[in-house]
């Protein structure tokens, strides 16, 4: 909804910072003081993408000549762009994984024009932190000839932002800030170990740990290889660090090795951040907490590491992982059917029943939902299938019939 240089996605205004407990004069204040802000103010999700923004962001964003349509912060700032002060990183992502703001930082956005400067301060906020916001102060021509705001290849408090990107949900991927870094050795050792740490990512673990859980075959000297491929794995992912600077992402400490969570960001952690968020908002937010799930189950391409699906030690991670995805699906699926949005409802059984194929329960909703559509051939199909899978694997036959199948249960 447009409501003059404000545009929200709620059904009615929100005081920003009261939770609704604002009189309702104080919070009509509120949402004047943000319209006709001086500077820039700009409200994302998670994800990057605008929520809101008030009339001077709408000017700039004008004169950028982006649709305003899923514009996110990325488009407009340059995030992860080369040669911009926000190469390395995405701002949102950063302000996500901090408590408190972050310092300024010079950004330069492109317009129809040219380019235009800007001071960008980022923070999060809202009742469970889902919400960033920016300021984007114009840059004064005094501040070209003095040393304010920071910079990412400057400031301490820049320094510990993620550099490198791990996707472990499905096939891995790694990315560092300047691409993908592609190649065989995520398949040889130095890769298993990458892995094996990306299990082990909330501790550190001992060289003994490491050559006992990925090669238990080892001699006494596997010290000495685990040891190795550490040196390896910090050429692999930092090829122009000095021989004697600190790893930037595989930290020793006390004979043990561990990730810096600091600068790696791996997509599992995502994925539980916006599973947790929206099951904290389903109550206060609904429409909230779909989005978060559905950002969550977008990321979950597949099961965790599932380029290494015989490993023992990263089977407990993988399985805590699905069970996860399940439950997101399954409170997915009761919120749309309670909006009365069934085919939505439909597509999230679809899934849950691929990442749960013995699963009675679900396969019986999704039967009870095709029987409501009029799709009886599809349900006795379901069956069937569902039959067959079952008495090939347990000897017996599943609890129900199509005979037992019943409207939907909301």
């Amino acid at each position: 909804m447009r409501r003059g240089g404000l545009v929200e996605t709620e059904t009615r205004p929100r005081s920003f910072d009261s939770g609704g407990m604002l009189p309702a004069s104080a919070r009509s204040l509120e949402l004047d003081a943000f319209r006709g802000f001086p500077y820039g103010l700009i409200v994302l999700d998670r994800r990057g993408k605008i929520v809101c923004r008030n009339h001077e962001a709408a000017r700039l964003i004008q004169t950028t000549g982006l649709p305003e349509a899923q514009l996110d912060c990325c488009t407009l700032l340059g995030c992860r762009r080369p040669h911009t002060g926000l190469a390395n990183v995405c701002l949102t992502e950063v302000a996500m994984s901090r408590e408190g703001p972050l310092p300024e930082v010079r950004v330069d956005i492109r317009t129809v024009t040219g380019s235009s400067g800007v001071w960008v301060a980022a923070g999060r906020f809202g009742r469970h932190g889902t919400r960033v916001v920016l300021q984007l102060r114009p840059l004064a021509a005094r501040d070209c000839d003095q040393n304010q705001g920071s910079d990412p290849d400057r400031d301490p408090q820049w320094d510990t932002a993620p550099q490198l990107r791990i996707r472990c949900l499905g096939r891995t991927v790694v990315e560092s800030a300047e691409g993908p870094i592609r190649g065989a050795w995520l398949e040889q050792r130095t890769g298993q170990l990458l892995k094996y740490l990306v299990t082990e990512r909330r501790r550190p673990v001992t060289v003994d740990e490491i050559a006992e859980s990925i090669w238990p075959e080892a001699d006494y000297a596997a010290g000495v290889s685990v040891r190795y491929y550490v040196h390896a794995l910090r050429r692999r992912l930092e090829p122009l660090r000095g021989s004697r600077e600190q790893s930037a992402f595989v930290v020793a400490q006390a004979g043990t090795y561990r990730l810096e969570l600091e600068r790696v960001l791996v997509d599992a952690d995502e994925f539980e951040a916006h599973i947790g968020a929206g099951f904290a908002t389903t109550e206060p937010d609904p429409q909230v907490a779909i989005g978060e799930i559905e950002c969550a189950l977008a990321m979950y391409r597949g099961e965790f590491l599932a380029d290494l699906p015989y490993a023992e030690w990263a089977m407990a991670e993988r399985d805590r992982l699905h069970d996860l995805a399940c439950k997101g699906l399954r409170r997915l699926v009761d919120m749309r059917l309670e909006r009365d949005e069934v085919e939505a409802a439909a597509r999230c059984l679809e899934r849950l029943a691929t990442l749960q194929p013995y699963d009675e329960d679900v396969h019986r909703r999704l039967m009870e939902l095709d029987i409501m559509h009029g799709r009886r051939s599809d349900a006795v199909r379901r069956y069937a299938t569902l039959r067959s899978r079952i008495r090939r694997t347990f000897g017996h036959d599943p609890a129900f019939t199509p005979a037992d199948l019943s409207p939907p249960r909301r």
